[in-house]
Parts: C-alpha cells; sequence; structure tokens
C-alpha cells in the first residue's frame, strides 16, 4: 500500500533526519509505500563489541490515531509471532518482552525502562539487563504532515558477546522491520 503522497513530505523527513540517515531515492520509495526501514551495524575491536541500530517508518494517520493502539504495549505479544509476552510496568516504567524466533540465537527476555508512548515527543530509553545491559537510545514520534514519523536509534558497546557480529546485525535489522512493520499495519 502506497502512502498518499503530500508536497515537500520527503523535504521534511529528510531536514529532519539530518545527518542521523541520508536516505537514498530507493529508500524514499520504501518509506512511502510503509516499509519500515532498519539498519544494523555492529563492529568487534579485540574484546569489546560494538551495536549500532536505527530505524525509521512513516505512517499515513496522524500521531494521535497512531498512538492510540501503539501505546499498548502490552499488546504486543497478541500482534507480533516473535514475541511471546509482553508487560509492562507502569511505576517502574519497565517494559518486559520474551521474544523467540529462528533468526535468534536464544529465546530473550528484553527488559527496557522506557515511558510510555503517549504522544509525539522524545522517548530515551535503556536496558538495564540481558545480553546487551546499558544498550541506551532514543525514539522519537513526530508530526509530518498529517502523518506520523517514528525514528529510533540505540547504541551499545560492551564486553565481546558470543555471537558473531553479521549474526547480530541480521537479527536486530530483520526483527526490527518485522516487529515494526506488523505495528504500523496494526493501526491502518
Amino acid at each position: 500500500m502506497t502512502l498518499p503522497f503530500i508536497a515537500n513530505a520527503d523535504d521534511a523527513i529528510q531536514k529532519y533526519l539530518g545527518k542521523r540517515w541520508e536516505l537514498s531515492k530507493t529508500e524514499k520509495n520504501y518509506l512511502e509505500k510503509g516499509e519500515v526501514l532498519a539498519d544494523a551495524n555492529v563492529t568487534t575491536i579485540k574484546k569489546e563489541q560494538e551495536f549500532k541500530l536505527k530505524a525509521v517508518a512513516l505512517h499515513p494517520k496522524t500521531c494521535t490515531k497512531v498512538l492510540r493502539k501503539l501505546s499498548m504495549l502490552e499488546n504486543y505479544s497478541q500482534w507480533i509471532s516473535f514475541i511471546n509476552r509482553s508487560e509492562y510496568n507502569e511505576k517502574n516504567k519497565l517494559f518486559t518482552l520474551r521474544a523467540d524466533h529462528m533468526l535468534l540465537p536464544f529465546p530473550m527476555i528484553v527488559h527496557i525502562i522506557v515511558d510510555r508512548p503517549t504522544q509525539p515527543g522524545v522517548y530515551p530509553f535503556v536496558f538495564p539487563t540481558g545480553i546487551f545491559t546499558g544498550l541506551k537510545g532514543e525514539f522519537e514520534i513526530k508530526k509530518v504532515d498529517e502523518r506520523c514519523l517514528f525514528y529510533a536509534h540505540s547504541k551499545w558497546r560492551g564486553e565481546k558477546t558470543k555471537i558473531p557480529d553479521l549474526v547480530i546485525e541480521v537479527f536486530s535489522e530483520t526483527l526490527s522491520k518485522l516487529g515494526g512493520e506488523v505495528l504500523m499495519r496494526k493501526v491502518r
């Protein structure tokens, strides 16, 4: 499904992304068609591994309409096949996911400290536990020409895991795209 074209949307999106992500013409076309873009980069230097991930999506509806559904973090396990369980503790701002997919090296429990997204804005997050303990990032929800733009980035550096760089890149990019696209379809 191609999103409705709005004049200058390309310019508004690229202006917002700036140097964070210079989209190619092909990537802009994919974004306009409602696809989620994800890019992961993992490098190992001696005994340390560094992981960077960024993702962007554009929804044809307003952020207010989209967030009514996307803010229901507890329902993600009902919508996304590789998430077996999703919980959100309002008091501690702790989002817990239990995930299992053939691309994951093993079933994972992911803890994320983050505010529930209820309106456009910037939402910092951190992984307090797990294989990527200390991973930090943020996602931003922004109105662009009556549509809703989502951008996320994260970074982690720590002791080398037993998972090869390429495997981390593949599973993080693929699952970010798959999960993001399911969520975008849920609010159409």
